[in-house]
């Protein structure tokens, strides 16, 4: 063969144009993601530059990273027990009642004693109010008062659905106002009646038995009203166990009232007039005015 003639052979093609390029990524990059799995991993978070990086190299994905975007913030539940004020009024009776707290076990004694006896003849100690019983008394007095007022509000509030956007320390505040009015406006007409109808001594045993159920009635009502505060979606349950109290209370009292001012079968229409007028008729006015309350605030 001569040797103008050149072989032809095939061109080599280098094999560095054959291979794709693949896109170099340094340690500090690898380390930073590494670090943002684990702390993935882990629940933690990481700082600005370890969060993920876009890249623009075809064949990588660019969509935003799970992990990265984090949970989605959800507004507290808005409960009548976060009132800093309402809970400011319930420590502060809470203390009060602490205080008196030694003298408690006998009282209460003493007021069941109230609430179901009746006695013909006066007792030489009936007029004898130690200062102990009245702090004992009134503070549980508050007690059932502020409870009530709590529970009016829950019931209001349960069947208004907009009903927080009042302003529920003042709302509270107002109806607790309304059962110690109540409270007062009772003791008054309960008076004038036993005046009216009834002795001297058969009065004030028939008023120290409305004391009474008052007293014991705050201390069973408490547990429902603080539960109806941070659980407002078991509040029928809680109305119907504060219901049950209160008309069990209502009840004991209204049987001793009718053992103190029954003599003959006249009485039974005086009876009647009475359950009209002061145990049927306030409570339906006090329930409405509630709801006027709420309306106004």
């Amino acid at each position: 063969m001569p040797d103008s003639v050149a072989t032809q052979q095939p061109p080599v093609t280098s094999t560095a144009d054959t291979v794709t390029a693949i896109p170099a990524v340094s340690p500090d990059s690898a380390a930073a993601e590494t670090r943002v799995i684990v702390n993935a991993l882990e629940k933690k978070t990481c700082q600005a530059a370890e969060s993920p990086r876009y890249h623009d190299t075809p064949g990588l994905s660019t969509a935003r990273v799970a992990y990265a975007e984090g949970i989605a913030p959800q507004p507290r539940a808005q409960l009548p027990g976060y009132d800093s004020g309402v809970m400011t009024m319930l420590i502060v009776l809470f203390l009060i009642i602490t205080a008196n707290c030694r003298h408690y076990s006998t009282f209460i004694k003493t007021f069941t004693q109230n609430l179901f006896s009746v006695r013909k003849r006066a007792n030489v100690f009936d007029d004898n109010q130690t200062m102990s019983e009245t702090r004992v008394l009134l503070s549980l007095i508050a007690l059932v008062c502020v409870s009530e007022g709590i529970l009016l509000f829950s019931a209001i509030n349960f069947h208004d659905a907009g009903g927080l956007s009042m302003n529920v320390f003042s709302t509270i505040g107002a109806m607790t106002l309304l059962a110690v009015v109540y409270y007062v406006w009772q003791l008054l007409a309960y008076r004038t009646t036993g005046y009216m109808f009834s002795t001297r001594t058969g009065t004030r045993q028939w008023l120290k038995g409305f004391n009474a159920s008052q007293s014991l009635l705050g201390l069973g009502l408490t547990v429902p009203a603080v539960l109806s505060l941070f659980n407002p979606g078991a509040t029928p349950l809680l109305l119907y166990i504060s219901l049950a109290l209160y008309g069990a209370a209502r009840i004991i009292f209204i049987c001793k009232g009718f053992r103190i001012f029954y003599s003959n079968y006249g009485s039974i229409l005086y009876f009647i007039l009475y359950l009209c007028t002061l145990e049927i008729i306030p409570p339906v006015l006090c329930y409405r005015l509630a709801s006027h309350i709420v309306v106004l605030h």
